[in-house]
């Protein structure tokens, strides 16, 4: 009896220790390989992986004028030495438009849109609908009202544009009252070329300016100038906030029998802001003194290159307010190839 029970327990153990080792079996080889695979695939799935390719949809307010052909260019150049795979869309001057096209690029699972806006305040509620959708907006060429988010703002410097218009026409025109032809009474572009300009011409008490809402229009810009320069004969300078009232001016000095060439008695000084081919010809032919450049192909690489930076995490929290600086164009470097309109195809 004793031996039996002595046995049964022999068998007990030995049963035991044959379980055990088959449990610490498990243990030692089912631990190490779930180890070995969170490892890999922490080292094949970074966080912030970069993805091979990027889409981008640039939507622009408009592609009717040669500004906006040159920072379609630039957008593309620049995504093209990038590896982003883009699409540019015309928005024909429309907010309605562009709204549509941004809820059309959110379906297609762009990875961020560039925005021109056609109207900072119609275009809020096309930015919200990216920024629910977790989409990044760089905007270009102006700005979006408050109540959404942009990522970065890429423009140019309009103060520092219109400074640099009033040192130049200081420089050339004697004391004397300027007829400033500005944009649109409130428009973005228009405050600050004008607060610019207006703020380095204080600087001279001897010079006068007389501010008149040409609405960025030619025709607009022609009558301001016969009617202001033939009532006012200590108005003996023009600065027009972009070039399109430029042609309007030297209608109007032509009109008048003002218009002179530089350099002859007489001549009326002009200065503007934006660079286009037709400015370069006007200063070629000898109307126009000075324009001050906006670089749209600097603008447009600007805005990629925050968008890329950003998607890559090279640069996850980019300055808000980001420039293209001025540059003056005389006869002196008009034929520089540098100048953008000297660039267009």
């Amino acid at each position: 009896m004793v031996k039996k029970r002595i046995i049964s327990v022999m068998m007990a153990v030995l049963l035991v220790a044959v379980l055990a080792a088959g449990c610490g079996k498990n243990d030692s080889t089912e631990e190490p390989e779930n180890k070995e695979g969170t490892d890999t695939a922490a080292e094949q799935e970074p966080e912030n992986k970069e993805k091979d390719t990027y889409k981008i949809s640039a939507l622009l307010y408009s592609r009717g004028f040669e500004f906006m052909v040159a920072l379609d260019q630039g957008i593309q150049d620049k995504c093209k030495e990038y590896g982003i795979e883009v699409e540019v869309l015309d928005g024909n001057s429309d907010s309605s438009t562009q709204i549509t096209q941004i809820e059309d690029s959110i379906t297609k699972g762009v990875d961020a849109i560039l925005l021109a806006p056609n109207n900072s305040e119609e275009l809020v509620a096309g930015v919200k609908k990216a920024n629910d959708a977790g989409v990044p907006v760089v905007v270009l060429d102006g700005n979006v009202a408050e109540g959404c988010e942009v990522l970065a703002s890429c423009t140019f410097d309009n103060k520092a544009g219109g400074k640099m218009a009033a040192e130049h026409l200081m420089e050339i025109a004697d004391p004397c009252s300027v007829l400033e032809c500005t944009g649109a009474t409130g428009a973005y572009h228009a405050v600050r070329r004008g607060g610019g300009f207006e703020d380095e011409m204080a600087t001279d008490s001897s010079y006068k300016v007389i501010a008149n809402d040409c609405s960025w229009d030619a025709e607009t810009a022609q009558n301001a100038t016969v009617d202001i320069l033939s009532s006012n004969s200590e108005v003996n300078a023009v600065f027009t906030h972009n070039g399109e009232m430029v042609r309007g001016v030297i209608a109007g000095l032509k009109q008048i029998n003002q218009l002179k060439k530089v350099g002859e008695e007489g001549h009326v000084p002009v200065v503007c802001i934006d660079g286009t081919p037709a400015e370069l010809d006007y200063i070629r032919d000898g109307y126009l003194d000075a324009t001050v450049e906006q670089n749209p192909f600097d603008m447009g690489a600007l805005a990629v290159d925050v968008a890329y930076k950003y998607l890559s995490g090279e640069d996850e929290n980019p300055e808000k307010e980001q420039y293209v600086y001025p540059r003056l164009i005389t006869s002196d470097n008009v034929e520089d190839p540098e100048n953008w309109a000297n660039q267009i195809k």
